[in-house]
């Protein structure tokens, strides 16, 4: 018996035997030709300081974190004056300014607004005249932004390092490579339910709390926010991604036709080359929308990488819709028609180090015993 997953994918289904997989149109059009130094795309993160970052990870790292939900990015040229950040989302009915913190990491000036009639929450956007922190100065144990961070002042599920691996892994946008690191300043658009209230043991979400709709309207904001003429980009720390206006106008104007959601904002899909002649692609930012990471670990030349976003995207799709967990043995139908079994593991590939559903062909290549599963 099949239950199809109508809306978000419907060429996904799941049945009692498993999760069949039928690979349509790709969504984020890779070309080898964009690869030519795939083979220098090394997953080299995990690999330096890995003892330091986990530690900090397991001390720090808790998700989610402090006052805030969610977090987007939008990276400025220049200062914008506070009247023209009010203007630009004039709609949504900021509040008048307020003053920032003595701390800059907390909060720079700010406006906040509302979510909705019927949500508790709130939106507060702040301006920081400083370039994205992007280590987080985790080596610094008295550093007011490695507190800030640890806090979740930076987004709930930020790991050090997001900005350059976003960078290195850009593939739409190669001007971005360029026009990125100049920013100056930048504005954040955090999503809170406990920015009003005073009870101490306030909920940090409410009962029926929905996150897809919450990073829906957050981005939203930041689609406005982003036309400011100092604008360079959209960012958006937990899931590694990047665009210009162009390009998210693009993703927004192209999942509103499909029906399909707007994942290439909210989660980047990565390449790396493993060793042996294999190659992994993941996903990074599915924590945003409550769900986990999905790796794919393979052959390089015996795929399309069009075929494997596909087959990832489809699978974060089939998540968002259905009730049903993924168990160890649950296989996928997927690229060239041969079946993917997935394994949960508790170490990811590449940093942010998370727990993630790790998808292996059952093809002719056996993998380097460095990628097997692990027995937990």
């Amino acid at each position: 018996m099949f239950v199809p997953v109508s809306s978000c994918a419907p060429a996904f289904e799941r049945s009692t035997g498993g999760l069949n997989c039928s690979v349509g149109p790709s969504l984020a059009r890779w070309k080898r030709a964009q690869h030519k130094n795939f083979s220098a795309v090394i997953c080299s993160h995990r690999t330096s300081c890995v003892a330091k970052r986990i530690l900090l990870l397991r001390r720090f790292f808790r998700m989610p974190q402090g006052f805030y939900t969610q977090c987007v990015v939008v990276l400025l040229r220049e200062r914008v004056s506070m009247r023209k950040i009010a203007a630009a989302i004039d709609e949504y009915e900021p509040s008048d300014p307020l003053p920032a913190t003595a701390d800059w990491a907390i909060a720079g000036p700010s406006l906040i607004m509302d979510m909705d009639e019927e949500t508790p929450g709130h939106l507060a956007i702040d301006l920081v005249d400083k370039p994205w922190p992007d280590d987080m100065q985790i080596d610094d144990a008295d550093s007011a932004v490695r507190q800030a961070w640890s806090n979740g002042s930076f987004g709930p599920l930020t790991f050090p390092g997001s900005l350059q691996r976003s960078l290195e892994q850009l593939w739409v946008w190669d001007e971005g490579k360029e026009e990125v690191p100049q920013h100056t300043a930048f504005l954040r658009i955090r999503s809170s339910y406990i920015l009003k209230t005073d009870e101490n043991d306030a909920p940090l979400v409410p009962e029926e709390y929905e996150p897809f709709d919450e990073l829906a309207l957050i981005t939203e904001v930041a689609a406005a926010l982003t036309e400011l003429p100092q604008a360079i980009a959209y960012f958006n720390p937990a899931g590694e991604t990047i665009r210009n206006l162009e390009g998210m106008n693009q993703v927004i104007q192209e999942s509103e036709d499909n029906d399909f959601p707007p994942l290439d904002l909210w989660a980047n899909v990565r390449l790396y080359s493993l060793d042996d002649g294999f190659a992994a692609m993941d996903t990074v930012g599915n924590g945003q929308l409550d769900l986990p990471d999905v790796e794919a670990l393979f052959f390089a030349e015996a795929y399309d990488f069009n075929d494997i976003d596909e087959m990832l995207r489809l699978i974060t799709c089939h998540m968002v819709e259905s009730d049903e967990p993924f168990e160890d043995g649950d296989t996928v139908q997927g690229p060239n028609g041969v079946t993917w079994v997935m394994h949960q593991q508790p170490d990811s590939i590449s940093d942010p180090p998370r727990s993630v559903l790790r998808f292996l062909p059952q093809d002719d290549h056996e993998l380097p015993a460095q990628y097997q599963p692990s027995a937990e």
